[in-house]
């Protein structure tokens, strides 16, 4: 009797070689699981800080960039030909809108336009991250500025944007000497260096604004604030303002300009006036057939 109680309570070998495997083989899963755990939590908190920091951070602190003033024309009195004027955008951050469709539909109605227009603009931009400015509409009116700024709160990631504009002093007087700017293209874009420009900004397409174009530009300026779970700005945390492009003096005389231009009406031909003494160029006038 003693005998079979003992082969009764004593364990088969086989069961406890099944039993050591399974204990074997839960340890090896339990380090395999603390092991892929560890790894993720250096991958997220070490390789990855940077990354991770810099999304939280764009979770509350947006970042404007404030255009330069281009620089002026003068005439060789010192006379402005062209200078520069406050205009206006209206800007839109994905990020702050708590209901995009509603934010962009009311925009729609006060901005005057088709929302597939609007909607056409911002996908141009979806390359961009959502914390990253999208004109919605450029030089708009006082009457819109103050609108959009009376009624912020039902407008979160709506912003308005000051940027210089050319203002032409004499009209086109000179037009074919001093060109023209434009928005940059992609191209055009691909070939700046990252900081300089960015999608929607003005640039030089002939004349001497675009001969001139690193004189006139000036440095962009920034804007650092911070925002809350809504969009709302709460503070500003750092501005730094533009530094104005360099003025440009020619040797150009406005009155001489005028009255070349004026005998050139309904002609065609050039008119060109010279300092003999120094070679300066003081009328340049063309009309071509």
């Amino acid at each position: 009797m003693s005998r079979l109680l003992d082969q009764i309570n004593t364990p088969d070998e086989e069961e406890l070689t099944i039993l050591k495997k399974r204990v074997e083989l839960t340890i090896i899963i339990m380090v395999t699981f603390i092991a892929i755990l560890v790894v993720r939590l250096w991958y997220l908190q070490i390789n990855q800080a940077e990354l991770y920091h810099e999304k939280a951070l764009n979770n509350r602190v947006r970042k404007l960039q404030i255009s330069a003033p281009r620089g002026n024309f003068l005439d060789r009195h010192n006379r402005i030909i062209i200078s520069n004027r406050p205009l206006f955008n209206v800007l839109w951050i994905r990020d702050d809108a708590e209901d995009p469709d509603l934010v962009l539909k009311k925009m729609a109605k006060i901005l005057e336009e088709d929302i597939s227009d609007i909607l056409g603009r911002i996908r141009s931009e979806g390359n961009h991250p959502n914390y990253v400015p999208i004109r919605l509409k450029e030089d708009v009116t006082w009457e819109i500025v103050a609108f959009i700024e009376n009624h912020s709160l039902e407008l979160p990631g709506i912003r308005i944007e000051a940027v210089p504009s050319r203002k032409y002093n004499y009209g086109n007087l000179g037009s074919h000497i001093i060109g023209y700017l434009a928005q940059i293209s992609k191209e055009e874009l691909k070939k700046q260096k990252r900081d300089e420009y960015t999608g929607g900004d003005q640039i030089g397409k002939s004349g001497l604004e675009k001969i001139y174009e690193q004189d006139l530009r000036g440095e962009k300026g920034e804007r650092i604030f911070e925002v809350n779970v809504h969009g709302l700005e709460q503070r500003q945390l750092k501005l730094l303002e533009p530094l104005p492009g360099h003025d440009i003096q020619l040797t150009i005389d406005i009155d001489m300009q005028q009255e070349a231009e004026k005998a050139m009406a309904g002609r065609s031909g050039a008119v060109i006036a010279m300092d003999v003494h120094t070679g300066e160029i003081l009328t340049l006038a063309s009309a071509p057939q």
